[in-house]
């Protein structure tokens, strides 16, 4: 089944392309859904499409994009390469496919999807770029990041290094990569994803950040936490302390490092508490209390006060 509409926006569906390419006024469709038809090929498009959804077919190659194109759904496909780009292009999703490098990117483009492919490369960036998801590919670097771009989602790739972060970027995920160090973070930033790299340290944190990950590096500290931050995950590291935990944290995990020192938290920023590590540790420790959730399995101690833990819990708020 496929989809199209005219400048009317009434929607109009036909079983192929034989009977749409009969229309007397094909060059005015401006919308085309064929998403789901297992096509091998696109005819030729017409000249006022400004919205094309092709994904899921088996599409290898395109025709020639119209000019007037904003919008390209092309995702899960087996294309190799693109065609050019129109310069009226606003938001690419070209996502799991097989494309080992991109064409020029269009000046006004807004959002790129082009995670899942083989790039070893990304063009140049246009300046109105706020989305990037390149995840999931063989990239060693990345351009400059223009100063418009939001989020940034660039894990599991080879990059050994990031470019300077733009001011205005909110959530970066840099994950699964070979990175030893980060550049400075932004004052915007709000989400942090840097798991399964070789950090040995990070950089200062701002105090917009309400979520740091950094799983599986080789970190021995940590630097001051945000009194923004509500989520921290640093399990496997070689952290021997924690630096004092805000009162706005909600969810902890730190198991797998060797601390055996007093950590000092907070239940829901009322009462602050003292756990100590006094015992070998046989079997972990992970429990949540009201909103909060704790979580310190193997380390080299435990928390020997779970039940006075909750019974001073359940004194509080019962």
């Amino acid at each position: 089944m496929i989809i199209i509409k005219f400048n009317d926006d009434i929607t109009h569906t036909y079983n192929s392309f034989e009977e749409i390419l009969k229309l007397e006024n094909y060059n005015d469709i401006i919308l085309m859904n064929c998403n789901n038809n297992n096509l091998s090929n696109l005819p030729k498009l017409p000249k006022s499409l400004k919205f094309l959804y092709c994904s899921y077919n088996k599409l290898s190659s395109f025709p020639k994009l119209p000019n007037s194109l904003k919008h390209l759904y092309c995702y899960h496909n087996d294309l190799s390469s693109l065609p050019k780009l129109p310069k009226s292009l606003k938001l690419l999703y070209c996502h799991n496919n097989y494309l080992s490098s991109l064409p020029e990117l269009p000046n006004l483009l807004k959002i790129l999807y082009c995670n899942g492919n083989y790039l070893s490369s990304l063009p140049e960036l246009p300046n109105s770029l706020k989305h990037l998801y390149c995840y999931h590919n063989d990239l060693s670097s990345l351009p400059k990041l223009p100063k418009s771009l939001k989020l940034l989602y660039c894990h599991n790739n080879y990059l050994s290094s990031l470019p300077e972060l733009p001011n205005l970027l909110k959530i970066l995920y840099c994950n699964g990569n070979y990175l030893s160090s980060l550049p400075e973070l932004p004052n915007s930033l709000i989400e942090l994803y840097c798991d399964n790299n070789d950090l040995s340290n990070l950089p200062e944190l701002p105090n917009s950040l309400t979520h740091l990950q950094c799983n599986s590096n080789n970190l021995s500290s940590l630097p001051e936490l945000p009194n923004s931050l509500k989520g921290l995950k640093c399990f496997d590291n070689d952290l021997s302390n924690l630096p004092e935990l805000p009162n706005s944290l909600l969810k902890i995990s730190f198991n797998y490092n060797p601390i055996h020192t007093y950590i000092k938290i907070y239940f829901d920023g009322k009462r602050q508490q003292y756990f100590d590590y006094q015992r070998q540790m046989k079997r972990g420790f992970a429990n949540k209390i009201g909103n909060w959730y704790l979580d310190c399995k193997y380390n080299p101690k435990y928390l020997y006060c779970k039940k006075r833990l909750m019974k001073e819990y359940d004194e509080l708020y019962n």
